[in-house]
């Protein structure tokens, strides 16, 4: 079981996924997405993998304390077998998810909110080649608009630290991520 809980928070396409996997590969940290679980649920239900059916299944699990209780729960039960001392957890949306963690889990993560202008994060989303243009703008919007609903503007108020790096290249904000872990953990 691990000793430190780190969870990085943010819109679609901010780098939330990039940073944790930094941290993973300098930190000797495990991972787990919260996106994971949706995705999971998605293809549990038999449903094809779009943004629709992808967001259909965020908003079920954020309708009701006790739904959301269920995802953070099955974050919780993919975090709890790890052997390593540090996991991040990539893709909270609201600060309940982190409320119920430490209830869960008994450790109080350190909350990073990785933030980036609408325009940086289109240009992320075409790169990643999920989806076409016009649906990747879609569902960046699509995203913004339910993850807003569930209190993501919230919950990145409220982080321990914020990155903004619409304007900082990978080794900056790496660079920048390295100083959080080392003051919180990490030496």
């Amino acid at each position: 079981m691990p000793k430190k809980l780190i969870v990085i928070v943010g819109l679609p396409g901010s780098g939330k996924s990039t940073a944790a996997e930094f941290i993973k590969r300098e930190f000797n940290a495990d991972i787990v997405h919260s996106g994971d679980i949706i995705r999971e649920e998605v293809k549990r239900r038999g449903l094809e993998y779009t943004p629709e059916n992808d967001a259909l299944i965020a908003d079920w699990f954020n309708k009701t304390k006790k739904r959301e209780r269920q995802l953070v729960q099955r974050v919780w039960d993919k975090i709890k077998y790890s052997e390593k001392d540090l996991v991040v957890v990539e893709g909270f949306r609201a600060t309940e998810n982190i409320k119920i963690l430490e209830e869960i889990a008994k450790i109080k993560p350190i909350v990073i909110a990785i933030i980036a202008s609408f325009n940086v994060r289109v240009q992320r989303e075409l790169k990643r080649g999920r989806f076409g243009k016009k649906q990747s703008i879609n569902y960046l919007k699509l995203r913004e608009k339910q993850e807003k609903s569930h209190g993501i503007e919230k919950l990145i108020k409220a982080a321990d630290y914020t990155i903004d790096n619409s304007k900082l290249g990978i080794k900056q904000t790496n660079a920048e991520i390295s100083k959080i872990l080392h003051k919180f953990c990490c030496h």
